[in-house]
This record gives C-alpha cells, sequence and structure tokens, in this order.
C-alpha cells in the first residue's frame, strides 16, 4: 500500500500534464496544418501572378537561366509563411527552450536570409547585365571579359550576402584567391608554351647581334 501510494501519485501526476498539454497539441497541429495550406496558396498565387506579368521574361532574358524569379519569390514566400506558423504552433506547447530557438530563426535568422537571397538575385541580373554589355560590345575576348566580370559580380553579391545570415565572408575569400592565383598561373603557362617559339626566335636573333663584330 505505501508503495503504490507514490506511483499512484506520479501516474496522477503524468495523466494532468498530459491533459493539460493536449490542448496546445491539437493547437499547434492546427496551426501547422493551416500554415501548410497558406503557404502553398499564397506560393502558387505569388508565382502565377509573377508567370502573368511575364517578371521572368522582361528581367531574365536569357533562354535557360540559372533560376527563375517566379521560383525564387514563391519559395520565399511560402517559408517565411511556413517558419510564421512553425512558431506559432511552438508558442502554443508553452516549451521555453523550443519557443526562443524559433523566435531566433524568425526575428534574426529568416529576415537576413531573405535579403541575402534578394542580394544574390540582385547580383546575378547585374552579373548578367554586365557580361550581355561586353558581349554586345564585340571588342576583343569580349566573351571571356564577360564572364569574368560576371563571376566577380556574382563573387561581390556573395560576399555581400554572407555576412546578412551571420557567416564570416573570409573563406569566400580564402577561395577567390586560390581561383584568381590558379587562373593566373594558367594564363602564364599558357602565354609562355604560345610564345615560347617567338621568345627562342627574338633570343637567337639578340645573341647573332652580341656576335656580330661591330664596325
Amino acid at each position: 500500500m505505501v508503495v503504490m501510494e507514490p506511483l499512484t501519485d506520479v501516474l496522477a501526476g503524468f495523466y494532468s500534464s498530459f491533459v493539460g498539454f493536449l490542448p496546445g497539441l491539437v493547437a499547434a497541429i492546427v496551426l501547422l496544418i493551416v500554415g501548410l495550406i497558406i503557404g502553398r496558396i499564397i506560393s502558387r498565387i505569388t508565382k502565377e501572378v509573377m508567370i502573368r506579368c511575364k517578371v521572368d521574361q522582361y528581367v531574365l532574358r536569357e533562354k535557360k537561366p540559372l533560376f527563375r524569379l517566379s521560383d525564387v519569390f514563391s519559395i520565399i514566400f511560402k517559408w517565411s509563411i511556413y517558419f510564421l506558423f512553425i512558431w506559432a504552433a511552438v508558442g502554443t506547447l508553452k516549451i521555453p527552450a523550443l519557443t526562443e530557438i524559433m523566435q531566433a530563426i524568425v526575428m534574426n535568422f529568416l529576415p537576413g536570409l531573405i535579403k541575402a537571397v534578394i542580394v544574390i538575385v540582385a547580383g546575378y541580373l547585374v552579373a548578367e547585365y554586365i557580361r550581355k554589355q561586353v558581349e554586345i560590345s564585340k571588342l576583343m575576348y569580349s566573351s571571356i571579359v564577360g564572364n569574368i566580370l560576371f563571376w566577380l559580380t556574382i563573387y561581390v553579391a556573395v560576399a555581400i550576402a554572407l555576412p546578412l545570415i551571420g557567416i564570416d565572408p573570409t573563406l569566400v575569400n580564402n577561395m577567390l584567391l586560390i581561383i584568381f592565383g590558379a587562373f593566373g598561373i594558367g594564363v602564364g603557362i599558357a602565354i609562355g608554351l604560345g610564345l615560347k617559339d617567338t621568345v627562342a626566335q627574338l633570343a637567337a636573333e639578340y645573341r647573332k647581334k652580341m656576335k656580330t663584330p661591330k664596325t
């Protein structure tokens, strides 16, 4: 009898906690379902509106672009709504640790992520515009110069975007230095191999002049 009383108290406490937790759990599930539905609806509406307004055709004039603005912004709207409803659902559970985590994601990380995506998209558009203008100019090596400027602009956009989500861009800077170093070595080797016969000929002529006695 003495042993059964503590066990009964534990079970009663567990049942009471479960009964108190159950309404919040049901409310959280309902919020998640509603958020999933609303997020998908808003995403489809956003994409449909942008497609009908021909935003992709006006802004991205490539036949096969890396991405479509209608896809990017529909995803941004969809996941923003998802996170807002997840935050609300976690709040109904009244678990402080989860609430703090979701608050940090929604209030700090999510806005920075959206800004970073917009910066990268804008950087891509600017880079594509610069590359096209250089290629249209029909200057010597315009294709190579256009591609170099394109990737430089993309790099600048990524370097600006990373701090917005709390990532140090030092790694990207180091990678860029390695890429430029490898590119410089490759260009040097290519020039060296391409001009080796010319350099040898000039060296031979110079030695011949040096050996010719002066009159």
